[in-house]
């Protein structure tokens, strides 16, 4: 298996913090958010040589941390007029050779269990969701339901719903992380549709739900085309063990909880 870390972004959000380093390398209670991440990916057995981060913004600095490594980068050039997806694509060539992928947000804090339950999926297509999202949102903003998007699973854990806004809290049975593997087939659609949605923007056609272009894509975004193109998407269920860091005040809630 390899990985793939989207840290492509400005983080924007966390300046001054940012102003001279990407996002991943801000410091959480002493310790950078990627450093923590490969740490816990240590833990499990994954080496350092079997992880590409997608870098763009002061992707120099990034590099320059991890010189004596062998972790891998791929630069997004592109990375302030894209989002997300391109960042991943940035790496198909790596995709197009590997047969299991594990794909990271640059920008979340997860534990052992939570990287660890991923890794047992013996799905195609596997998704991590938080299923104590809404005590965590309650303390990184007044109301949850202003960030939260919602995400619904059949009865056999499947997701059918991803990343869409809503004022209805049914709709939110979980909440989406940023973590994901994709292997076999589940890793060919993923390239299979991210060629698809590169074509239609192309063509000024529309991509599933999202008014987005491709250069603007999120994550989820994909996610949901894979869903409405009939793909199985598997849920895997966490409670908690995990933080996102998108600003000045995700920073403060975090460094409170994390030991």
């Amino acid at each position: 298996m390899k990985v793939i870390i989207l840290a492509a972004g400005q983080g924007t959000r966390l300046r001054p913090l940012t102003d001279h380093c990407p996002k991943c390398m801000v410091e959480v209670n002493g310790k950078s958010i990627i450093e923590r991440q490969l740490d816990t990916m240590h833990s499990c057995g994954i080496e350092d040589k079997d992880i590409t981060i997608v870098a763009g913004y002061r992707n120099d600095v990034l590099k320059e941390k991890f010189k004596d490594t062998e972790v891998k980068f791929i630069v997004n050039k592109e990375y302030e007029t894209t989002n997300m997806v391109c960042s991943l694509m940035c790496a198909r060539n790596l995709m197009e050779t590997e047969d299991d992928i594990l794909i990271s947000y640059g920008d979340i804090i997860y534990n052992k269990e939570v990287l660890e339950k991923i890794l047992k999926t013996e799905e195609d297509m596997s998704v991590v969701v938080d299923d104590g999202w809404y005590e965590y949102w309650s303390a990184r903003c007044e109301n949850p339901l202003d960030d939260a998007e919602t995400l619904m699973f059949d009865r056999n854990d499947y997701l059918t719903e991803i990343g869409q806004k809503t004022s209805d809290l049914n709709k939110v049975q979980s909440q989406y992380i940023g973590l994901m593997r994709f292997k076999g087939a589940g890793l060919q659609a993923v390239l299979d549709l991210s060629a698809e949605a590169e074509r239609r923007s192309e063509s000024g056609q529309a991509l599933w739900r999202t008014e987005r272009t491709y250069a603007k894509m999120y994550m989820t975004d994909l996610l949901q085309g894979l869903i409405d193109e009939n793909y199985k998407l598997k849920a895997v269920h966490i409670q908690r063990g995990w933080f996102e860091i998108d600003d000045c005040d995700d920073l403060k809630v975090v460094e409170s909880q994390l030991k």
